[in-house]
């Protein structure tokens, strides 16, 4: 399935993947696998990657940590793409750093929420996933970029360009 969107940030910006796809440290599940890592920095603007609704944001809580107990409070968003019938899911943002609401319909490329660390993790990123219903839930799947990538060539330590 591939889908190609936006950039999940401001156009002229550019970012270092520091995890990509199966990464080592917590993309290996059937619901994060081909999720990525861009190292955004604490209030970093978020933006949608195409036209859609948002359907999920939890933004009140502020603190992380390494380990697995911390894995319940990250602060996110969820879209939903109805044209692509995928979700996309921008996680471990700023305390009260939703720029949305539950039900707002965004446009591609609009800023919709500031980057942060919460949750489980040990920095400041952006964890960013595009997820398609299955029968048991959702699950995470491959994604191509309009700027010309393709999720599946980027590596940690490589740079993406808007």
């Amino acid at each position: 399935l591939k889908k190609s969107i936006q950039l999940p940030f401001r156009k002229g910006k550019k970012y270092k993947i520091i995890q990509g796809y199966n990464g080592s440290f917590s993309h290996t599940s059937k619901y994060s696998k081909y999720a990525l890592d861009f190292n955004l920095k604490e209030l970093d603007t978020i933006c949608a990657v195409a036209d859609g609704f948002v359907v999920g944001i939890i933004e009140g809580y502020k603190r992380s940590g390494k380990s697995e107990r911390w894995r319940d409070y990250s602060n996110f968003i969820t879209l939903f793409h109805p044209k692509m019938n995928l979700y996309t899911q921008y996680v471990h943002l700023f305390k009260n750093g939703s720029l949305v609401e539950i039900g707002d319909y965004v446009k591609s490329e609009q800023a919709i929420g500031l980057s942060g660390k919460t949750g489980q993790t040990s920095i400041e990123h952006l964890h960013f996933n595009v997820l398609k219903a299955n029968n048991s839930g959702l699950e995470s799947v491959q994604i191509e970029f309009k700027e010309g990538y393709k999720g599946i060539d980027l590596k940690k330590g490589d740079w993406v360009i808007k």
